[in-house]
């Protein structure tokens, strides 16, 4: 299973990015030899992601970014860069690998003292992995201080950094950007591909799978979630029946304080589980196997 196998009805954007990083491995391995480059490669240092809610943005740069950070040693066999398997591609795609920065919104806007860091970090070399990696999710909300700053650091990069951006469309990245950026545009995928993906990645029912892909129109998260949480499939179904039961003021408001009452459950089982992920997430980066514990603290002496 390899980095590729999660972009769901995006065949034609892995395909480049397979090739980009089969590449950007050439041109590691020349380097290591003190060879010359090869010529007419496909890699470059920034990429521009697009795409609509749910088509998998955000996890179509962070694929590429375990590719271009892998160390399978099948790769010296002529294997495409990207196992899904090694330390390197493990730790660039749970978000925990020293060499790829992950910048992700603080309300409405990327600040330029947030990006001030990130920007100075992607000047240096990498410390363990092959590339320097600067993931920014939500480059439409640099503002225009932090945006000039992310330019500066596109126009003239480091050898060895790549700049992987995000955002909803085109048009909401700085033209000034954006024309220094390879666009790769993610398309919304199709309700059997997204139904195939639950089948084949999380086990389900055909027909569940099937019935989550249509409910959501291929939004890859939410169909995920509704076909693999039979609770938020109740509550969809409540939902849906309330237009039934309204005959009169009353039982208005009566289905109007359900549809809060939903909502208000959904939202929190969402925190709850988001909370869950990002806690893992932080003893995976402090070294602490999955429900294990975190490391000792030294006793100071």
């Amino acid at each position: 299973m390899t980095v590729w196998d999660d972009l769901v009805g995006q065949e034609k954007v892995s395909e480049q990015l397979a090739a980009a990083a089969r590449d950007a491995d050439a041109l590691v391995t020349a380097a290591a030899a003190d060879a010359p480059p090869p010529e007419a490669s496909k890699m470059t240092h920034a990429w521009l992601f697009t795409g609509p809610p749910g088509a998998g943005v955000t996890q179509t740069a962070r694929a590429f970014a375990a590719a271009l950070q892998c160390v399978s040693p099948d790769r010296a066999l002529g294997g495409a860069p990207g196992c899904g398997f090694c330390d390197g591609c493990h730790t660039a795609l749970v978000g925990t690998h020293a060499d790829v920065t992950t910048v992700v919104a603080v309300g409405t806007q990327i600040l330029a003292d947030d990006m001030r860091d990130t920007v100075r970090k992607s000047f240096t070399s990498p410390a363990n992995g092959r590339w320097q990696i600067i993931l920014v999710e939500d480059a439409e909300r640099l503002n225009e201080k932090s945006a000039n700053a992310v330019l500066k650091a596109v126009e003239e990069p480091a050898p060895r950094t790549v700049w992987l951006l995000c955002a909803p469309s085109i048009e909401d990245v700085l033209p000034t950007i954006r024309s220094r950026c390879r666009h790769l545009n993610l398309r919304t995928p199709s309700v059997e591909a997204v139904a195939d993906m639950l089948v084949r990645r999380e086990g389900i029912e055909p027909d569940v799978a099937a019935a989550a892909a249509r409910a959501t129109q291929g939004h890859i998260d939410r169909a995920r979630r509704l076909a693999t949480d039979p609770a938020a499939r109740r509550r969809r179904e409540a939902v849906l029946k309330l237009p039934l039961r309204v005959e009169e003021i009353g039982g208005a408001l009566k289905a109007a304080q359900e549809l809060v009452d939903a909502a208000t459950e959904d939202a929190k089982q969402l925190g709850e589980e988001m909370d869950a992920k990002e806690t893992e997430e932080l003893k995976a980066a402090l070294g602490a196997a999955q429900g294990g514990r975190l490391p000792r603290a030294p006793r100071a002496s």
